[in-house]
């Protein structure tokens, strides 16, 4: 791929950000007072395997398990569940959810995410949605960490929006304080023994922030990527690590530790792939496919790795590392660090039990990841379990996974709150451009030939200081946009420039597939400006084509041959901006056309 094309790991949350905030559908017109009972099936409820058994549930919650209980519910609703398996709603550990992360990811039969970081705002708005059994909302449910800790500048700090930062270990109470203020239902801090690439917080500041997080009674979970940083956190008393290593090195004094204090790890494996280059998506898509699954958006996001590069060593060593931590009794629970590159909600979980198998666990104990030891972990005390008095989350499988972890993938129904999940289907018609199209000429207005019309971007929105305006300039050749404005410096990713939603709803996009290029005449002030064109098949990751600009008027052709075909067929929105290596906004533009 061009060093000048890349799919930016950064998350520029552009105006779409809050358009992408979900408005729930919560369809009470349908009741779940009936009560359903699922005949003589295979059960696994999170810990053991119970055959021929009958459960069920009403009101969102399981009232009954055992056998010959239609008697005992004439008027329930039967369904035959011989021949068939099922297993509790799957609990996804590590995401990062926002928009409709959560409705995709329930039709995979993930009913519950443990968000790692997102905009608060979002997780304010699920966690009344989780407390409510009656709802039928057709999606996962939410707990988050929120805001994470971390240190200015650290990771974190680049997606966007600005976030509050610790620069030392006195700052910790009142920083975990506004935490658990705002809702956080677990506290997530970065740490990087080494401080290599992005700045971290130090081993002080890392013991006092868990400190802190504990005496409040939530759990401290750290984000870390190699083993000193693993082993300094655990020894610093933290309940478990969001992510595992591909180092390769002696790792008793860490297991040990954790197997003694029964503390976790999520291995992430889904990410380590993507990051080791490992393509493992087609037998996964596939198998999904044989369901009649809709898959547009997934194949984009599983198939755009983090590296290009397949690192077979690296990918092996993180899998003998989780191996490692199995033999040791360290808690494993199943996350996939969705929708990072290479994952997508729901369906990566999927991946990742596979994952867990090829690292030694067995089928039952993958399971186990996925439902009761997230539950266990953090303190979920009404889900990963099929027992009495639980929320009525659960899968219908059409085969046996104890035998198979794949199976699954053989999804027959998904209840959440007792509610069947309407099956993934594809509602909107995504228009092909085939003929060249103008985007704007600037000479009586704004508008572009899509009638939809530019408009000012900045990072105001996520209270940076970078300005902009525009006027319409006129000179001896016609009428262009002059965009000017300042740059703020101390905003983690400033940006400021002009955006062009192509399509009504950020939603749904056009596929421009066929298309070679996006064209314009540009002038400014001397130096590189960004393209940015939004996918709705990798939400918040825009693609970016960078650009140079002289002080004359040069004729600007940026192909768009090695973007991924997958994400050119669903482009919502297009964009040019000035960034971190300018000072101020100066730039025009004239006769921007898609060709």
């Amino acid at each position: 791929m061009s060093k000048n094309i890349a799919v930016i790991l950064i998350i520029l949350s552009l105006v779409a950000f809050f358009l992408w905030l979900p408005e729930p559908e919560i369809k009470q017109k349908q009741s779940n007072n009936n009560t359903t009972i699922i005949t003589q099936t295979n059960l696994f409820d999170g810990e053991s395997w119970l055959p021929e058994t009958d459960i069920v549930f009403s009101k969102g919650l399981i009232i009954a398990m055992g056998s010959n209980l239609v008697s005992q519910y004439p008027q329930a609703k039967i369904i035959n569940g011989k021949g068939k398996t099922i297993i509790p709603g799957l609990i996804d550990a590590h995401t990062h959810a926002w928009g409709d992360a959560l409705t995709k990811a329930v039709k995979f039969g993930v009913t519950t995410e443990l968000d790692m970081f997102t905009n608060n705002i979002f997780a304010i708005t699920q966690r009344e949605l989780r407390q409510d059994n009656q709802k039928n909302s057709q999606q996962a449910d939410l707990f988050s960490a929120g805001t994470l800790v971390t240190a200015p500048n650290g990771h974190g700090t680049e997606y966007g929006f600005k976030i509050p930062t610790i620069k030392n270990a006195s700052q910790a109470e009142m920083f975990v304080s506004s935490r658990v203020e705002e809702g956080s239902d677990y506290i997530k801090i970065v740490y990087n023994a080494n401080a290599q690439g992005m700045p971290s917080i130090n081993q002080e500041t890392l013991q006092a922030v868990i400190a802190s997080a504990q005496s409040r009674g939530k759990l401290a979970v750290v984000h870390i990527s190699n083993y000193p940083s693993a082993l300094d956190a655990i020894k610093a008393g933290a309940n478990g690590l969001v992510h595992s290593f591909m180092d390769k090195t002696d790792m008793s004094p860490l297991v040990n530790l954790m197997a003694k204090n029964s503390q976790f790890i999520i291995p992430t494996l889904s990410v380590m792939d993507s990051m080791a280059g490992a393509k493992n998506s087609q037998q996964l898509l596939s198998d999904f496919e044989k369901q009649g699954f809709d898959l547009s958006a997934q194949k984009t996001q599983l198939s755009t790795l983090l590296s290009n590069k397949h690192n077979a060593s690296a990918s092996a060593q993180a899998k003998h590392n989780v191996n490692t931590f199995l033999d040791a009794g360290v808690l494993i629970l199943a996350g996939t660090d969705a929708p990072n590159p290479g994952t997508a909600h729901g369906i990566s979980l999927h991946g990742e039990l596979a994952l867990l198998v090829q690292s030694g666990l067995t089928p039952t104990q993958a399971l186990k990841a996925a439902t009761s030891n997230p539950a266990k972990a953090f303190n979920l005390t009404d889900r990963g379990l099929l027992k009495v008095g639980m929320k009525a989350d659960l899968v219908l499988l059409d085969d046996d996974p104890k035998t198979n972890i794949n199976n699954t993938r053989k999804i027959h129904a998904i209840f959440k709150n007792g509610f069947k999940i309407e099956k993934a289907v594809n509602t909107l018609e995504t228009k092909k451009i085939t003929q060249a199209i103008k985007l704007g000429d600037f000479d009586t207005s704004l508008m572009s030939g899509l009638s939809t019309q530019w408009m000012i971007t900045t990072d105001e929105m996520f209270k940076g200081k970078s300005t902009a305006q525009f006027v319409l300039a006129t000179s001896a050749t016609g009428a262009f946009i002059h965009i000017t404005g300042e740059i703020d410096p101390q905003f983690s990713f400033p940006w400021a420039g002009i955006y062009l939603p192509l399509t009504p709803s950020t939603t749904q996009g056009l596929d421009i597939s066929s298309m070679k290029g996006i064209n314009f005449k540009a002038k400014g002030k001397v130096g590189d400006y960004k393209l940015l064109l939004f996918s709705t098949h990798q939400p918040m990751r825009p693609i970016e084509i960078i650009f140079t600009v002289t002080a004359s008027w040069n004729d600007i052709h940026l192909s768009l041959a090695q973007v991924p075909q997958g994400l050119l067929q669903s482009i919502s929105a297009v964009a040019l901006v000035a960034g971190k290596t300018h000072d101020e906004v100066n730039m025009s533009f004239d006769d921007i056309w898609l060709q």
